[in-house]
């Protein structure tokens, strides 16, 4: 009888520690978010660097110009709440965008904040809530050094180096200082020591402060190849470049840019992932002459658009560029395979309404034919599907594959290929 009394007076203590701390645990309600944006708060990502055998592989995620223009900020605006939300337009390829070590893009606007007023083209100012729905969907690195990053002058330039600080970026191409600017971007991805380097041909004509030039990084050859020396001295394992530069909406770059691309591999520089265009162009793999033997270099000319509300064919596609490297030891990384994902900006939603999106292109053609359409895509988007498909897979591979024979995403180049193009 003593025992079962023991174990009786167990769980009425049990009953009674339930009662008492409990609700300690119980979620507590979330008070809405203020209509005028603070700056968000301080959550840096924790990154664990993977324990990785040797030889160990990591993966660069790559996409175009982050864009927004005055429909995405009509789509992302709730009326009741008086807030944006950015977060759907990347929900589709959150995957995609995590699947590497680092995933890198181009930020072409500017947080300024909510009391001068949210503005598109021709100056840019994004609601704060954009860089966090990059953040949310994987985003780890971006380049600042384009022709919008003045849009609101020095003041926009500094509080946007502010939000993406808070919210745990790293970025390059733009700064608060001149110690900062001097000091060369170096980010360990998965093990590798990987250098970035960014630079704008144009700030739109808005003029950098004298005397505070040190805010944007010019395309300027004497610069670029002081950074680029600064930058080996270090000893990275990779150097990688993000120039600002091409003529817009030209599908091939011309003599002018071929040169600068020559010039960033010439002088150091492993990969180069150029923007401006709003459309994509061309990349090439080279074997670099370097010492006794060769290294591996990579360019893309432009990656184009990844969000944007430009709606003219080209300007509403991209890719989603991974690029695979393998390293053993102490030896350089050695580029193994560079796949690509082809992408397509959404618009609209069979209501008429604003639905600006990344969607795989594939995806969204299989959703349309076998699921229902629940993405809600127009009859015409179909076609435009199709034609953005062949038009990536044209320029990459050079040939468009049969229907039957598209894939979600393609390898471009796997390490003992020569792609058409490249340089032996």
């Amino acid at each position: 009888m003593q025992s079962w009394s023991r174990v009786a007076a167990l769980l009425l203590l049990v009953v009674l520690m339930l009662f008492t701390f409990g609700s300690v645990y119980a979620p507590q309600p979330v008070e809405p978010e203020p209509a005028q944006e603070p700056l968000p708060p301080e959550s840096p990502r924790e990154a664990v660097p993977p324990v990785q055998a040797d030889p160990r592989r990591f993966t660069l995620v790559v996409t175009g110009d982050l864009m927004a223009h005055e429909d995405q900020l009509i789509d992302a605006y709730d009326a009741q709440t008086g807030l944006y939300d950015f977060s759907h337009c990347f929900a589709q390829v959150t995957a995609d965008l995590q699947d590497g070590d680092y995933t890198i893009g181009n930020l072409e606007t500017v947080f300024g904040g909510a009391e001068i007023g949210y503005s598109s083209y021709p100056q840019f100012n994004t609601p704060d809530s954009y860089a966090a729905a990059l953040f949310e969907s994987g985003f780890d690195f971006l380049t600042t050094a384009n022709n919008h990053c003045l849009d609101k002058y020095e003041a926009g330039l500094l509080r946007t180096l502010e939000v993406i600080d808070r919210l745990g970026f790293a970025h390059t191409g733009t700064y608060a200082s001149r110690e900062e600017r001097d000091v060369i971007t170096i980010r360990e991805v998965a093990g590798a020591r990987v250098a970035f380097l960014a630079y704008t041909f144009s700030t739109n004509g808005i003029p950098i402060p004298e005397g505070r030039e040190y805010l944007v990084n010019g395309m300027e050859e004497e610069l670029i190849l002081r950074d680029l020396e600064n930058a080996k001295a270090l000893e990275p394992d990779l150097i990688v470049v993000l120039p600002h530069n091409g003529t817009e909406y030209e599908t091939a770059p011309n003599d002018v840019y071929i040169w600068w691309m020559d010039f960033f591999i010439r002088n150091g520089a492993d990969v180069v992932l150029a923007s401006h265009p709003h459309v994509l162009q061309r990349m090439e793999v080279r074997q670099v002459p370097e010492g006794d033997g060769f290294r591996d270099a990579f360019i893309i000319y432009s990656l184009g658009n990844f969000i944007s509300s430009q709606r003219w064919e080209g300007t509403d596609c991209s890719i989603i560029l991974k690029l695979d490297f393998v390293q053993e030891g102490d030896a350089p990384p050695v580029l193994e395979r560079v796949r690509f994902v082809p992408t397509w900006v959404q618009y609209q939603d069979t209501s008429g309404g604003f639905l600006v999106r990344v969607l795989p292109i594939l995806d969204a053609i299989k959703d349309y034919e076998e699921n229902g359409n629940t993405n809600g895509l127009l009859p015409q988007n179909l076609n435009r599907l199709y034609r953005a498909h062949d038009s990536i897979t044209r320029l990459f591979l050079g040939e468009v594959p049969a229907r039957e024979d598209m894939q979600r995403e393609y390898v471009y180049y796997a390490r003992g290929d020569i792609p058409e193009g490249c340089d032996e």
